[in-house]
């Protein structure tokens, strides 16, 4: 079952071109449909690859964190035994 969905016309003509862009690559025929459902499979892979590259960024500022930490233990250690 098809359903209707209104866009400006600036967004239907940037659709147009990203299907005919997708038509070239896969070499047959691409509807708006299909147009659509690649964007939407792209977000969400962009939206996991961010939110994994969060948690990357996070775990080294942990690591960093930690690193911090002990070279002012050991800077603390120094300047108390001088």
């Amino acid at each position: 079952m098809s359903e209707i969905i209104r866009v400006s016309k600036d967004v239907k003509e940037k659709l147009v071109k990203i299907a005919a862009e997708l038509q070239l690559d896969r070499g047959k025929r691409v509807s708006l449909n299909d147009a659509v459902k690649y964007l939407i499979t792209f977000y969400y892979e962009e939206n996991k690859k961010s939110q994994k590259n969060a948690q990357l960024l996070f775990s080294l500022l942990g690591s960093a964190k930690g690193i911090r930490e002990e070279l002012g233990r050991s800077r603390r250690e120094d300047e108390g035994s001088s």
